[in-house]
């Protein structure tokens, strides 16, 4: 919990430190109605935490609000720097008339400056009762007492010192806090797509982003560089006729020069970089492609029916740049060739008949997993979160029924593990809402009722008719298929050590993945025909595959496969289920297709 702990004590410091900083510039130039103001505003902001981090919550536009509330406090930040504090520096510490406008403005700017920050420790603490982990709680509440703290003693020790020295650390502070704030306003900025080549941008700037690897360090600085700048600070400047020489005004602001030169190496890094990932080019490019090999339709053998070649595919970039986890729609004929990129991220996705789920894992300070279900403009309609991380997804033909597979246990568990859990939900995809979980039907073998404390089901995959589909049962460490009736709510236990079905689209046929082998290597690819209950491998892929099949025809199956046990990269394969010919790349650089069918 570390982690947890050290992201959250970077913002608690991004929240209170700068209020501290402000009450301590004020008192020592002798600005008392300013310090009741922003006392005011830190209190409306801790006791509006609740309420704006709910709001965050539920804003489906998170990105643009931390743009905004960064850019305002950059842009408050400098509004610092160049008045007040300048004027204060320059040896003109006569207290400055505060009218009722400008004392409400800065209560509410204060607000502002808190609740920017402790609404995201509102949404990882409202995570972390949900998930009734003890450590997590700990690492949260401790986090915010030590920024507390820290806030608290930074007003303390700047009470003891001179007004040169308060000014010093202060300007120091600022200098800081505006080359924090602006970084963050940028790197926010292209993640809502507010500037040119915004998915590029953000990839480049990711590092120095709130969460990244350097950007959340940058918060301990604003501790570190006042307590240096004050050190350094000489406790009696020379003045010359009310003024400060020049030489020691010089000296004073070399930390805010400093803070200029490191927003300058910055973005110098920020733009090699993007150049480097431009280089590489946007979406899938002939580059990525070719050493893929990726194939047409007519090269591997299919015949695309009319109603076929007006299909299109729905897949998942795998590639390592800003398109990675994206989605795009390709035509069937050349699938290599993408019709469509969208910047809609997902870990699975499935789609029917004008309705789409995408299961999302939410990295940051704490790793949350939703399903977004989205309409045929790919525009979000509802959200439901997940109990674990994302594993399968299917929606029936005509658009009716969801169905959402996670694991419950972490996502470090795979289906080869012993000890892995599952939870398979029915989703009404018009509402959102959650029908049921599987574990709530009655499960039936041989005629008798059965059901153990071990069961876990996954990999749903719906007849034509929506009340019936199929799934897998794990019990006493043996899978099985099971054919379910919603209506009745009752699941039928029909052939053992079957995972994965993928019913085909004359619903004839079932292909699954079978256990054959070690837990290295432990599948092979199967196809079941339900008249006969007879099963047979597809001969032309001999790899073991991880992966629920999705039916090109009803001929052919496609599948994602990892490059190697090390790699993030996928590619999706098309195999022929009578075995003739060996599998092939179909589309480079993807995983999780789905045909979308003209008559969908």
């Amino acid at each position: 919990m570390s982690e947890l702990f050290f992201r959250t004590l970077s913002q608690g410091l991004q929240a209170f430190i700068p209020v501290a900083a402000a009450l301590s510039w004020a008192r020592c130039t002798g600005r008392p109605k300013p310090i009741a103001a922003m006392r005011w505003g830190l209190a409306a902001g801790v006791l509006s935490t609740p309420a704006a981090g709910y709001l965050f919550a539920q804003s489906a536009l998170q990105a643009r609000w931390e743009a905004l509330l960064a850019a305002f406090t950059a842009a408050l930040t400098l509004y610092f720097i160049a008045r007040p504090l300048r004027r204060s520096r320059a040896g003109e510490i006569t207290p400055v008339q505060f009218g009722a406008a400008l004392l409400v403005a800065l209560a509410a700017a204060t607000v502002v400056i808190v609740n920017r920050q402790t609404m995201e420790i509102a949404v990882v603490f409202k995570a972390v009762l949900d998930m009734r982990s003890r450590d997590a709680f700990i690492a949260v509440v401790g986090a915010v007492a030590a920024s507390t703290a820290l806030a608290i003693a930074y007003v303390q020790a700047n009470r003891r010192v001179s007004a040169p020295v308060v000014l010093r650390a202060t300007a120091a502070f600022a200098g800081v806090f505006f080359l924090q704030a602006l970084v963050y306003a940028f790197h926010e900025s292209a993640e809502a797509g507010f500037l040119p080549f915004s998915e590029m941008l953000h990839a480049a700037s990711e590092p120095y982003g709130p969460d990244g690897a350097y950007g959340q360090w940058v918060s301990y600085l604003l501790l570190a560089v006042p307590l240096v700048a004050a050190a350094t600070t000489r406790t009696q400047p020379r003045v010359e006729s009310g003024r400060v020489r020049w030489r020691e005004w010089v000296l004073d602001w070399q930390v805010q020069a400093a803070g200029v030169i490191a927003v300058l190496l910055v973005a110098g890094v920020i733009v090699l970089r993007a150049q480097n990932a431009g280089g590489r080019g946007f979406g899938l490019g002939a580059s990525t492609h070719a050493a893929a090999s990726p194939v047409t339709a007519a090269a591997a053998g299919i015949h695309l029916t009319p109603a076929l070649a007006a299909s299109r595919l729905l897949y998942r970039h795998t590639a390592g740049d800003a398109t990675s986890s994206s989605l795009a729609f390709a035509a069937l004929e050349t699938p290599a060739a993408t019709l469509l990129s969208v910047p809609f991220v997902c870990d699975r996705v499935s789609y029917a008949a004008g309705r789409g789920i995408c299961l999302q894992t939410e990295r940051g300070m704490f790793t949350t997993y939703k399903a977004v279900l989205f309409d045929e403009t790919m525009q979000p309609r509802h959200s439901i979160k997940l109990e674990g991380s994302p594993s399968r997804t299917r929606i029936s033909a005509d658009g009716r029924l969801g169905a959402v597979t996670v694991f419950v246990t972490g996502q470090t568990h795979g289906y080869s593990s012993s000890s892995f859990s599952t939870r398979t939900s029915l989703i009404d995809m018009a509402t959102g809402e959650e029908l049921t979980d599987l574990e709530q039907f009655t499960t039936w073998r041989d005629g008798v009722k059965i059901h153990a404390a071990d069961f876990n089901f996954w990999g749903v995959t719906f007849a034509r008719n929506s009340n019936t589909f199929y799934a897998t049962l794990k019990t006493d460490g043996k899978t099985y298929l099971v054919k379910g009736d919603l209506g009745l709510r009752k699941l039928t236990v029909l052939h053992e050590n079957l995972e994965c079905p993928s019913l085909s689209p004359n619903n004839r046929l079932i292909a699954f993945k079978k256990r054959t082998g070690p837990d290295l290597a432990p599948w092979r690819i199967y196809v079941l025909d339900l008249e006969t209950m007879t099963e047979h491998a597809i001969e032309g892929e001999t790899r073991s595959v991880d992966d629920q099949l999705e039916w090109l025809d009803d001929e052919h199956v496609l599948y994602g496969m990892r490059r190697s046990s090390q790699s993030a990269l996928s590619d999706v394969w098309v195999a022929a289920v009578d075995g003739k010919t060996p599998a092939r790349v179909f589309v480079p650089e993807a995983d999780s297709p789905i045909v979308v069918r003209a008559a969908q």
